[in-house]
């Protein structure tokens, strides 16, 4: 595929920007914050706008005791140490703490740098007419309306959307709560007001002080753990298959490159290791024997009340869930202490006055009921963060997902035969059509190729390390919004759609069977546990090293413990990305005077 060094601004070009380039951002998350602070950076007029109260975005508002899937330091970005507590014995970060760091990020790198708009939200975003460059939003606050134009806008909305309710419990007659709704402290309390404690231990049944919490995710575990410590009877049901979970979190037991290449393949082989190991048949054995110990030890978190998924882990990794804790009071040592019941493989088909009733997967398809007092609806999420674009526009940047192309059979063909760690020792059978977005790197939607004045960023769904995901995209959005002469990127409008097709086509080939929608509703590109190949493929657009956590060790120095492979990364050695692209700019703009 042709790549080459793109700039859209020139003399000749009617769009070129005079004076300070005006973006919007969208979001005050993680991801909207460190967009913020590069963008100042590169000296571009800012402004945010948030619909909650404060900065954090989601994690503004995190109902009590609950902790990321990540060790801490995933979180962390240059130039901005997050402690630990010497109280603290687990390795994973307290949401709260995450919400205190990003208030501190905030008030460190971006308050009184950028327009700020809290507790509002944009009721409708629209591209400038006769396809030039910029947005026309429609701003709301308290009921009071504005419109505004802005050169660049950036979504940082998240990729969870709008929570599930299903059609069944939107009109129940049992107070019915989603797990998004008990983030809010006044909504935790009234569901706490509903019923009493009681000492007494719940019952599969249940009973009218039962609560009924519905769902097999990790917010219906954390949800259901939280509850019973407040001395709740809790039933925990869900349909199944269970997704994976491990009973700690991974990330913090080895170097970052060993998991990037444990946990891949990623679509670029672009090391001597991830060659070897995905590439021949003994190495795909061997990280197959890996996974094989990988699912024995996991094991260990399952039983009789929590079976486990029967899906192979390395290939539905879209459906791993992270690490559960194991303290006294966490979910499973309560599950299995009897404080918790479970009703396993049942799917909720009516609610009754007094209870839900469900019809169990078997072949019989028998009905039971569970009485409760009150419904934990830990249902998930159905996307949609984008309302304020309108359905025809959505589309026609390619934010909605689309089936695959004529050649993808083809090309997911061709990855699986090189990738031979998906295919080793298991056939790969027919599997449903799997529609995607059309995103470019998952950052630059389609339809604004020409334009680049629109950009996704924290949807690529990183695991690992978000913070240096995010970190790196953020240089990414606003070298391609300054039009920079360092970015690589695909020369024509048909290039840009075959290099998309083709990153969608190495999802669908890597995660056989899976809808990483299904899972993760308003991502636009799955990067899994790969978030160092994500990040290398953005470096080497910005014509940036790519391997910035080594030092002076060889790329095929793998076999030696404590070098190459197993290196740990540290958010510092991305600080001076800023600087480096100035300095190409530099170079490049003195090479063509």
């Amino acid at each position: 595929m042709s790549m080459r060094l793109v700039s859209v601004a020139s003399d000749e070009n009617p769009d070129a920007q005079q004076g300070p380039i005006s973006v919007l951002i969208i979001g005050a998350g993680p991801a909207g914050l460190v967009n913020a602070r590069t963008l100042l950076q590169d000296e571009f007029s800012v402004t945010i706008v948030a619909k909650e109260d404060g900065v954090g975005g989601c994690w503004r508002n995190t109902y009590p005791d609950l902790t990321t899937n990540a060790p801490w330091g995933a979180f962390t970005f240059p130039g901005l140490d997050m402690p630990k507590p010497s109280s603290l014995e687990g390795k994973v970060v307290p949401a709260r703490a995450y919400r205190r760091y990003l208030e501190e990020f905030y008030h460190y790198f971006v308050e009184g740098k950028v327009e700020m708009h809290l507790s509002t939200e944009v009721i409708s975003l629209t591209p400038t007419a006769n396809a030039s460059r910029g947005w026309t939003a429609r701003l709301a606050r308290e009921g009071d309306g504005e419109t505004r134009a802005f050169d660049r806008v950036v979504l940082a909305t998240g990729y969870l959307g709008k929570p599930l309710i299903p059609l069944l419990f939107r009109q129940s007659p049992i107070p019915t709560f989603h797990t998004a709704d008990l983030a809010n402290s006044a909504q935790l309390s009234r569901l706490l007001e509903v019923l009493p404690s009681s000492p007494a231990s719940p019952v599969p049944q249940g009973d009218e002080e039962t609560v009924l919490v519905v769902g097999g995710g990790k917010s219906g575990m954390d949800l259901a753990a939280l509850l019973t410590n407040r001395g709740r009877k809790v039933v925990w049901t869900f349909r199944g298959p269970l997704k994976w979970f491990a009973p700690v979190v991974p990330p913090g037991m080895m170097g970052a490159n060993r998991m990037d290449i444990y946990f891949g393949p990623s679509r670029t082989i672009d090391s001597w290791a991830m060659w070897f190991y995905h590439r021949t048949w003994l190495g795909a054995l061997m990280i197959r024997l890996f996974w094989k110990m990988m699912r024995l030890g996991w094991s260990t978190v399952y039983s009789e009340k929590m079976p486990a998924p029967t899906t192979d882990p390395y290939l539905s990794l879209a459906q791993f869930a992270g690490g559960i804790p194991t303290e006294s009071t966490d979910f499973q040592p309560l599950l299995a202490a009897g404080r918790i019941a479970s009703v396993p493989n049942i799917t909720p088909i009516a609610v009754e006055d007094d209870g839900v009733v469900f019809e169990s997967s078997n072949a019989h398809k028998e009905k039971l009921k569970i009485k409760c007092g009150a419904i934990v609806l830990a249902t998930g999420y159905n996307g949609a963060n984008y309302d304020f674009i309108d359905g025809a526009t959505r589309q026609s940047l390619g934010l909605d997902t689309e089936s695959p192309d004529k050649g993808s059979k083809d090309r997911i063909k061709a990855f699986r035969d090189r990738w031979r760690s998906i295919t080793a020792g298991k056939e790969i059978g027919e599997e449903k059509e799997i529609k995607l977005p059309l995103v470019l790197r998952g950052i630059l939607p389609f339809g604004r190729w020409t334009q680049r004045d629109l950009a996704v960023t924290g949807a690529t769904r990183s695991y690992a390390i978000p913070a240096i995901s995010y970190e790196v995209e953020s240089h990414w959005i606003s070298s391609m919004f300054n039009d920079d002469p360092c970015m690589r990127l695909p020369v024509t409008e048909s290039d840009c759609l075959a290099e998309i097709h083709a990153e969608n086509d190495f999802i669908r080939a890597r995660y056989p069977g899976i809808v990483p929608h299904d899972q993760i509703p308003s991502s636009t590109y799955f990067t899994g546990f790969n978030d160092l190949a994500h990040t290398r493929t953005l470096l080497r657009d910005l014509m940036l090293n790519p391997w910035r956590q080594k030092s002076d060790k060889k790329w095929w120095q793998f076999w030696k413990i404590g070098d190459w492979l197993d290196v740990r990364i540290h958010p510092e050695q991305y600080a001076t990305l800023a600087d480096e692209r100035r300095a190409i700019r530099g170079r490049v703009h003195r090479s063509t005077d």
